[in-house]
């Protein structure tokens, strides 16, 4: 027993001994402590039980509400968790192919196969592949956009709790935690930019999937996170409608993204935070801070050296801003005049051939990353276009200038990029500078103020004088060059003169019209006569150009000389129905039942055509008769590499037998030879072409072509008014083009291939009969001519010239000579005669040293002095062989054309 236990029982049994005593002294007082111990026991106990009883009902209640809250508690998370896989069900499933952008840049090619231009809708983007993008930039957007990105499985749960906790402290949703991968999730399958708790897990979702999905397609991680960057460097938004880091690169620097420099890729960067503010050249300060911002966490992360965020610092990209596309020049359009009629005709051919509504074939071709092959020679074109923006070669206007001035008005109140910005265009007519300069102010005033800032302005001035040229390749139809305007082309879709104006032609209609189907269904040949004269078809009297007659006159003649009397005379030898058919086999689609008239043969149209509809046609002849519809591109293929469109199919048809054409060119070699278009003439080139001017000069052109191309002009206001001091300036102008044209390619000089079926014929030039000896004797010069004829050729088969007779004249009075006419003063002419007495050929002014001859009419005059003589037949002319078949005047049956119906009645 130890010390302590001893002790302890040492008392304990000396108090219990001591207790005994006590009680036996003083047994009263115990009692009355038994008593009061006993009652202070039970109350002890009582409180005690109520304590426990208590205690026992508490904690009852606490493990009901216990249970309670892990009810509710499992509900909540039911609830949450139920609701978070309602979304997840309404998500649906990714497929990798779903995050490729929607909206591409398509490239246009030339002739050569090189890249000229480039279209897109309200996104301008143009993919590359991440090897064609400095690392510079890579780095750059992964600093400041997903510091973690390497890291992460397509979510950051550090950046969702550190948004979590911000988002509570600013009780929005302001903070989103975003990763790359949610991002190009957001641009590509989501496309909105909503804010909500739904949004951002179906986000979280489908970036989760995406990257499980990346990583095993292709092979690795490190490959998945490649990808996912390219996509979004392709699809990040960086202002002015700019998608992609390349499209931004030729935009803002004027460079590929592989040419990117550490500043400038810390710039493009920090754009898409929010492009309105930080653009570089909306807001240069705004954006300078937030290029620092990137740099600052590229060093921060390791990517850049201080040294290399040194040297960015220092860069001054601001100075160097390009701000336009690589292929747009100072003031002008983005696109040239040929671009714009190629994505018109591909439009037309995607309408037709693939059922689209025009709105889906403008929204392919504008964002369906099409590779467009076009037959454009950017050599030609630029030769084309140039020529146009000469003044030098155009006459002096009327002094006044056409006024546009496109401009665009940032709203700086309105946050949302997608209508903060209006554009407007501003036309007017001005007399000088100054008056142009006042309506820019005006406008401004109008549209400018504190809360609306000038954000691009493009003032457009030309000489009202237009003018449009079409150049084609006639072998096979392509469209070389384009140019639907003079001057600089004031903007992008604008009124394309040289595919949309339909006016009226003049002369050059004449060989369509009229002398192609009148040689081509065997009616004339070139050397056929026509007899020029006044006519008149009811309130209509066509007169020539020079408002002279000279008689019969070969088809030749009428071509180059551009007689109007002819043209319409062979016009109703063929007859109207005939006439529009050929018209409408030369491929113009804008006549219509009002044309067939004789006024069509003049180029007087009901609604007029255009200048590649009429090129087309000329290229027709220049092809030997086959047409070939115009053609702007030869292939289009889609964005994945297959053919979408190709143009082999277009349509041919042969509109003239191949002698017809040859013919026709031969005829329209003397218009430049001799004719109306000699300064169309091409220095030691055969050229044949035709040239057209329509009444008051109010429209001036002219066709022509080589052994090589065909090419159109037109001249003139858009609204219609004389053209003064015009001269040929139209036919200056082609001649210029397409010498340098030829030129350039080293063309050498070479026929026009002449095709089998064709042999000559001799004419006389006054009936257009086989001539006899006395038709070279013709006293006004009506002899004799050879000319081609197709070797079926049935018509001007009327026999040897009748008409052709010897008469004896009085030298004084020009009539036929009667006994009192000395013999010193009578003469013998061979003169052609119709049945009515009429001369053929005698000129409507006598030329000087000619008499004035009419063979109806006997002379009068007395003579007085002279000795007279009686002729030998004083009144009649003699047969062709000399005899005398009818024993007196003669009139020979007038059925010179074979028909009696050559001529108008």
């Amino acid at each position: 027993m130890s010390e302590s236990q001893h002790r302890r029982r040492s008392s304990d049994g000396s108090g219990r001994r001591t207790g005994s005593a006590e009680r036996r002294s003083s047994s009263g007082r115990s009692s009355s402590q038994r008593t009061n111990r006993t009652s202070s026991r039970n109350t002890s106990n009582k409180k005690r039980r109520k304590r426990r009883k208590k205690r026992t009902v508490n904690g009852r209640i606490g493990k009901v509400l216990l249970v309670v809250a892990v009810v509710i508690g499992f509900a909540v998370a039911g609830a949450v968790l139920g609701t978070v896989f309602g979304i997840l069900q309404s998500t649906d499933m990714l497929n990798t192919s779903d995050v490729m952008p929607d909206s591409y840049t398509s490239v246009i090619y030339d002739a050569d196969g090189e890249a000229v231009d480039k279209l897109h809708g309200s996104e301008n983007r143009e993919y590359v592949k991440l090897s064609a993008i400095t690392k510079n930039m890579q780095n750059a957007v992964v600093a400041i956009e997903d510091a973690r990105f390497y890291e992460h499985n397509g979510i950051d749960i550090r950046g969702i709790m550190r948004a979590v906790v911000e988002n509570i402290k600013t009780m929005s949703f302001s903070q989103g935690a975003s990763t790359l991968t949610q991002q190009v999730i957001k641009n590509d399958v989501l496309g909105d930019n909503e804010k909500s708790i739904t949004r951002k897990i179906k986000e979280q979702y489908l970036a989760v999937s995406l990257e499980n999905a990346l990583e095993k397609q292709l092979g690795s991680k490190e490959e998945a996170k490649k990808y996912i960057l390219e996509l979004y460097l392709n699809t990040m938004a960086l202002h002015h409608g700019l998608h992609g880091v390349e499209s931004a690169a030729q935009y803002y620097f004027g460079k590929h993204a592989s040419e990117l420099t550490l500043a400038e890729s810390a710039c493009l960067a920090g754009i898409t935070k929010n492009p309105s503010k930080y653009a570089p050249d909306v807001n240069e300060e705004e954006s300078r801070n937030r290029q620092l911002t990137v740099l600052k966490k590229m060093l921060e992360l390791g990517y850049i050296t201080q040294e290399e965020h040194d040297a960015a610092v220092e860069e001054d990209i601001f100075g160097h801003l390009v701000c336009k596309e690589k292929q747009e020049e100072e003031g002008n359009a983005k696109h040239n005049w040929f671009v714009e009629a190629a994505v018109q005709q591909i439009k037309q051919d995607l309408v037709e051939k693939k059922s689209m509504t025009e709105a889906q074939a403008s929204n392919l071709i504008y964002s369906g990353g099409l590779q467009i092959h076009t037959t454009m020679d950017s050599s030609m074109q630029e030769t084309a276009e140039a020529a146009m923006k000469n003044d030098n070669l155009f006459p002096a206007g009327d002094g006044s200038l056409d006024v546009t001035y496109l401009i665009s008005v940032l709203d700086t109140e309105n946050p949302d990029e997608s209508s903060n910005q209006s554009h407007y265009e501003k036309k007017t007519t001005a007399t000088s500078q100054a008056e142009v300069d006042a309506f820019v102010e005006s406008v401004k005033a109008e549209l400018l103020d504190d809360t609306h800032t000038l954000v691009l302005d493009k003032l457009t001035v030309s000489k009202s004088l237009q003018a449009a040229m079409v150049i084609m390749d006639q072998s096979n139809g392509e469209v070389k060059a384009l140019v639907g305007g003079r001057g600089e082309k004031p903007g992008d879709s604008v009124f394309n003169r040289a595919t949309q104006a339909l006016r009226q032609q003049g002369s050059t209609m004449k060989p369509l019209a009229a002398y192609a189907p009148a040689i081509d269904t065997g009616l004339l040949m070139p050397g056929s006569i026509i007899v020029d004269e006044p006519v008149t078809y009811g309130s209509w009297s066509p007169k020539n150009w020079d408002g002279k007659y000279i008689g019969p006159t070969t088809v030749r003649q009428g071509i180059w000389h551009s007689m109007n009397v002819l043209a319409v005379k062979t016009f109703n030898m063929v007859g109207a129905d005939t006439a529009y058919q050929y018209l409408l086999d030369f491929g113009f689609t804008t006549i219509d039942e009002r044309d067939k008239a004789a006024t069509t043969a003049l180029g007087g149209l009901t609604q007029g055509v255009s200048v590649l509809e009429e090129t087309a046609a000329y290229a027709t002849i220049a092809n030997g008769g086959t047409y070939y519809e115009p053609m702007f591109y030869t292939v289009v293929y889609d964005h994945e590499g297959n053919v979408l469109l190709d143009n082999s199919d277009q349509e041919i048809h042969r509109v003239l037998k191949e002698t017809t054409a040859f013919l026709l060119t031969d005829m329209m070699r003397d218009v430049i030879t001799k004719g109306t278009g000699t300064q169309a003439a091409i220095s030691g080139m055969n050229v044949a072409g035709k040239t057209g001017t329509t009444n008051d000069n109010i429209d001036l052109t002219f066709y022509g072509y080589t052994p090589y191309y065909t090419a159109g002009i037109w001249m003139g206001y858009d609204t219609q008014k004389e053209i003064k001091n015009a001269g040929n300036a139209h036919l200056r102008i082609w001649k210029s083009v397409m010498s340098e044209i030829h030129y350039d390619q080293g063309l050498k000089n070479k026929e026009f291939e002449k095709p089998d079926g064709l042999t000559t014929r001799s004419y006389c030039t006054a009936t257009g009969l086989t001539p006899t000896e006395l038709c070279n004797s013709d006293y006004y010069g009506y002899g004799t001519h050879s000319d081609y004829v197709t070797t079926d050729f049935k018509g001007d088969n009327g026999g040897t010239c009748n008409m052709h007779k010897s008469y004896v004249v009085c030298s004084e009075s020009g009539k036929i000579a009667s006994p009192n006419c000395p013999a010193d003063s009578t003469m013998q002419v061979v003169l052609a005669v119709d049945s009515s007495g009429n001369i053929k050929g005698k000129p409507t002014t006598i030329p000087e040293g000619k008499l004035d001859i009419k063979v109806n009419e006997t002379c009068d005059l007395s003579h007085t002095g002279g000795t007279t003589t009686e002729p030998e037949q004083p009144a009649a002319p003699s047969d062709s062989d000399g005899s005398d078949s009818n024993g007196g005047v003669q009139i020979p049956d007038d059925e010179l054309w074979g028909g009696g119906d050559f001529g108008i009645q």
